[in-house]
């Protein structure tokens, strides 16, 4: 895999001895080398160095490092502790620069240690909700800090990483990890033992992260999108918010519903019949085609148009029903082009989720997807994808994780490659725009509250990783969720060939 070696000259030379300290209590060795293989699923039960080990993962830029997540625990009912150890199975010293650390958020005040792994996040499957490291007074992140360097592994060594996060609720007893540049841990089960400690940095070993001072927490939503022939799903596990076309409800400059809209509303008002609240909100939407003289009082029609009609379909009493109108003020694409136009030519039906089919017990491994190459359309002349796998967990959240290989001339820069534009919601570079295709539903990535994709943020990876030159290969994941009766997918990955038939495990 991609090297991500110091001697390429990227880091500065002092990173080495910044990154000793944390890695004095660390066991140097490690049998296992060699690259990344192309199905590394997750390994669990094993044993490595003394220590029960639930999964281990690569870490993308290099496969010659792994991370073993050893402990998940529940320390009290407000605390989880993670415990994970790096290993560098080269005889080179390999900086993780600040792959770890967390992104710009919205409210760029809290950001927190730059060199810290507090970039990680624990993910609540049943709940659709990310948990991110505590932040204590000062913002400092209860989570292991790099003493002023980057994240460092030396030759043939390991690194201890820990994490204190808020617990979710009690009955969650299973829980995904997001280590950012390494693929997802996946219904990882959570253990429950009190008096664990936790090191911080070079002051701060065998710290209590139960008594610890702790901030406000940062919880956020996790948005699945689905798509299909007409319009998309927004689900955020409290509320689904469902996106029609206009363009499929109503003729040009006409608010009276036509045939093919009572067939889409009736799909919909069996999931407002299923949904445990009493509230139903409707919002029409339009483009900026003429003037909100027009679109204004049109779009209130025809909002309260679906709204009589829901009104007729749902047969579930006490429900409250609100529609308005907002002509062409809250555009959600451009309006200079007839794409944009029509995304924002909408009607927006928003209630509480319908209760989810229940979890699924895991399998105790997966296999890989059949192995498929995917060659360039669009992409870089000499590029290739391989399909390393298609992982499914309990609660629908699939891990889909492939490989960018160079063997051409020019550089390829995977940080922009697989990006979707920004009107879809998403924001920075990432794996965004991969998406998993059933019938007419296409399942786009996964992003939290602040719209990040749930995969390599490549804003806090250093420079050269993006950079995928002859010769190179850089292994990616995106997370998407799939239901339960979907089994067979096309994914579709930008400027490549489609995968066909490939099965979901």
């Amino acid at each position: 895999m991609k090297s991500a070696v110091t001697g390429r000259g990227r880091y500065a030379a002092g990173v080495v001895a910044a990154a000793m300290v944390l890695s004095a209590c660390s066991s140097s060795g490690g049998s296992e080398g060699g690259k990344q293989s192309p199905s590394a699923s997750p390994t669990s039960g094993s044993q490595s160095g003394g220590e029960r080990v639930l999964q281990t993962q690569p870490y993308l830029p290099t496969g010659e490092v792994k991370f073993d997540l050893l402990a998940l625990d529940r320390v009290s009912d407000q605390v989880v502790v993670a415990k994970l150890r790096a290993r560098n199975t080269t005889r080179s010293t390999v900086s993780l620069g600040r792959i770890m650390v967390p992104t710009a958020r919205k409210d760029a005040g809290e950001n927190f240690d730059s060199d810290s792994v507090g970039g990680m996040a624990l993910l609540d499957g049943v709940n659709m909700r990310l948990y991110h490291p505590y932040v204590q007074p000062g913002r400092k992140c209860l989570c292991t800090k790099s003493f002023g360097g980057f994240l460092t592994l030396p030759a043939n060594g390991t690194l201890t990483l820990h994490a204190a996060f808020p617990a979710p609720p009690a009955e969650v007893s299973r829980l995904g990890l997001i280590v950012p540049g390494v693929l997802p841990f996946t219904d990882v089960p959570v253990g429950n033992r009190t008096g664990v400690k936790i090191d911080i940095d070079e002051n701060n070993r065998g710290v209590d992260p139960v008594t610890a001072q702790k901030g406000p927490t940062r919880i956020l939503p996790v948005t699945t999108i689905t798509q299909n022939n007409v319009g998309f799903e927004e689900d955020d596990g409290t509320n689904l918010n469902v996106n029609i076309s206009t363009d499929v409800l109503f003729a040009v400059n006409k608010a009276d519903l036509n045939a093919e809209a009572q067939a889409t509303l009736r799909e919909v008002s069996q999931k407002i019949q299923n949904s445990p609240g009493n509230t139903v909100t409707i919002e029409g939407h339009a483009d900026s085609t003429g003037n909100d003289a027009i679109n204004q009082p049109l779009s209130e029609r025809r909002a309260k148009s679906v709204e009589n009609a829901l009104k007729q379909m749902v047969t579930r009493q006490g429900i409250t029903y609100r529609s308005q109108g907002f002509g062409s003020k809250r555009p959600i694409a451009s309006n200079s082009t007839e794409e944009g136009r029509r995304k924002n030519r909408r009607v927006v039906i928003s209630f509480a989720r319908p209760k989810p089919a229940p979890a699924q017990t895991p399998s105790a491994s997966a296999a890989p997807a059949p192995g498929s190459t995917l060659n360039p359309k669009s992409g870089p002349k000499g590029t290739s994808i391989h399909v390393d796998e298609l992982h499914r967990d309990s609660n629908g959240f699939t891990t889909v994780s492939f490989t960018l290989r160079n063997d051409g001339d020019q550089t390829a820069y995977a940080g922009t490659m697989f990006t979707a534009p920004a009107e879809d919601g998403y924001i920075l570079e990432g794996t965004s725009a991969v998406s998993l295709v059933s019938g007419d539903r296409r399942f786009r990535a996964v992003r939290d509250g602040d719209g990040y994709a749930i995969g390599p943020r490549f804003a806090t990876m250093t420079p050269d990783v993006p950079l995928v030159v002859k010769g190179e290969q850089l292994r990616l994941y995106t997370m998407i969720k799939v239901p339960s009766d979907v089994t067979t997918v096309t994914l579709e990955i930008p400027g490549y060939e489609k995968a066909e038939n490939l099965t979901i495990n």
